[in-house]
């Protein structure tokens, strides 16, 4: 309790005893903040009337800042009490199409069964993070072979999900009688390619540069729908995430393994432990499997 709040209870109360048994203090404890209270503005603030006392045209003046100051300190602790129980806040998550599109989905519901009344604000599509001002966003979402330049010190990346890339082909087409395919099948084929900064499309030209085969680019897509319409048309054979696949019972394509599993990992981007808030830490205990 400071010397503005216990004189704002004597003011409205008329009485330092009042004041005392309200603010559960001695007259005399009472007494000597306001006290201290007056040598601090260095003019009187009130003056006793029989058993009551009151204000002076300076105690006057300062009654309605005083009162600001309780209402904004109410506000403040009603704030925080609702942030701790996450009954208001905002989180803005950032993240490439494949992870917006089919990977975070089921997290946000889950987290908004939960906490209905934080608000979610999520930028799909990223694909330059350089363009984007990364201290407005509290989390990212990125993928393997795609960098992030610029983070703040106080974020750490770190594996998240990891899962595997599939290649698909036209329904019909030859390699659908084989039960698994190596890239060097793949390599006379026409394909077809996510755009420059898709994380899958570095992945696979990276399992391509490890047998010494530099293929072919020609038919670039944007976007993992881009990439099913285009495959199931016939313009060649494309890469997806099984994942992503699952989700995309409506594409008229079939897919195979290629070769040993190729993994792709996803990667979080989040504040390190001391820097979050209320809201991301909830948000990431939601995205732990185990919960």
């Amino acid at each position: 309790m400071n010397y503005f709040e216990t004189f704002l209870v004597v003011a409205e109360c008329g009485s330092v005893s009042k004041a005392a048994h309200i603010l559960h203090r001695s007259q005399p404890a009472i007494s000597e903040r306001l006290q201290r209270l007056t040598e601090l503005v260095g003019e009187p603030l009130y003056y006793g009337v029989g058993r009551g006392v009151r204000l002076t045209a300076a105690g006057e003046a300062y009654l309605a800042p005083a009162r600001r100051l309780r209402d904004l300190k109410r506000e403040w602790s009603d704030m925080v009490q609702r942030r701790r129980q996450l009954q208001e806040g905002v989180l803005k998550i950032a993240a490439t199409n494949t992870v917006a599109n089919y990977f975070l989905p089921q997290y946000l519901v889950r987290f908004r069964q939960d906490y209905p009344e934080v608000e979610l604000q999520l930028r799909g599509g990223i694909t330059d993070w350089s363009q984007y001002s990364l201290l407005d966003w509290d989390l990212f979402f990125l993928e393997e072979g795609t960098p992030m330049t610029g983070l703040p010190p106080h974020y750490a990346a770190s594996p998240w999900l990891e899962d595997e890339i599939l290649a698909i082909f036209p329904r019909g087409h030859a390699f659908a009688e084989k039960p698994n395919l190596d890239l060097a099948d793949l390599a006379s084929q026409p394909l077809v390619w996510r755009e420059t900064q898709s994380g899958i499309r570095q992945r696979i030209l990276q399992e391509f540069r490890k047998i010494g085969i530099e293929p072919s680019i020609r038919i670039e897509v944007n976007g993992v729908e881009a990439m099913g319409t285009a495959v199931a048309a016939g313009l060649g054979i494309g890469f997806i995430t099984s994942t992503a696949l699952r989700h995309r019972h409506d594409w008229a394509v079939e897919s195979r393994r290629v070769g040993d599993p190729i993994h792709w990992t996803l990667y979080l981007v989040a504040p390190k432990t001391p820097y979050r808030s209320h809201t991301i830490a909830r948000f990431l205990e939601c995205l732990d499997p185990a919960k």
